[in-house]
């Protein structure tokens, strides 16, 4: 006598649609499970090459500012900074936190603007007043004599352009 399997088939085939489903599901991707673009904090905080002004920007309290504003920042490396013979953090960090604040904002401007959206030879406002000069030939562009090393680096408060110099030069 023959057994009669078609129940079992009917488990099996219920079995494999239920485990696609369950794997169609889960795959799902909704907002909460989406990768943000990171502030400039957080860039900072995690990028190496910024290790001094990871420092710098925390003695003076400003990680919040480079969350919420939304800028261009000339950001110097731990390079432009031994270029401007600071060796370690501890020489910005041991000025008055308002000094270092001040020095932190003079390397930014208002406004996101990437390494093509400079397209002439102009001078710009930091976010303290101070002017910034940004040279443009062949294409190539400096500020304050600066040459930008790293291009566009975006963030989710702007963009961070990364220079060779520490702007210290910078003219009210």
């Amino acid at each position: 006598m023959k057994k009669n399997r078609f129940g079992g088939r009917w488990a099996a085939f219920f079995l494999a649609a239920g485990l696609f489903s369950t794997i169609l599901i889960s795959c799902k991707e909704d907002e909460a499970d989406k990768v943000k673009q990171r502030a400039m904090t957080d860039i900072i905080l995690e990028t190496p090459e910024f290790s001094m002004l990871k420092d710098v920007m925390l003695y003076a309290e400003m990680s919040d500012a480079f969350r919420t504003q939304n800028v261009t920042f000339f950001a110097p490396d731990n390079d432009a900074f031994r270029k401007a013979n600071i060796l370690s953090s501890s020489a910005i960090t041991s000025m008055e936190k308002d000094s270092v604040k001040t020095f932190l904002k003079n390397h930014m401007i208002a406004g996101p603007i990437t390494y093509s959206g400079f397209t002439k030879s102009e001078t710009k406002e930091a976010i303290t007043k101070r002017k910034i000069s940004i040279e443009v030939e062949s294409n190539v562009v400096t500020v304050n004599k600066s040459d930008i090393v790293k291009k566009d680096v975006f963030a989710s408060n702007g963009m961070i352009q990364v220079i060779d110099s520490v702007i210290v030069n910078v003219k009210k």
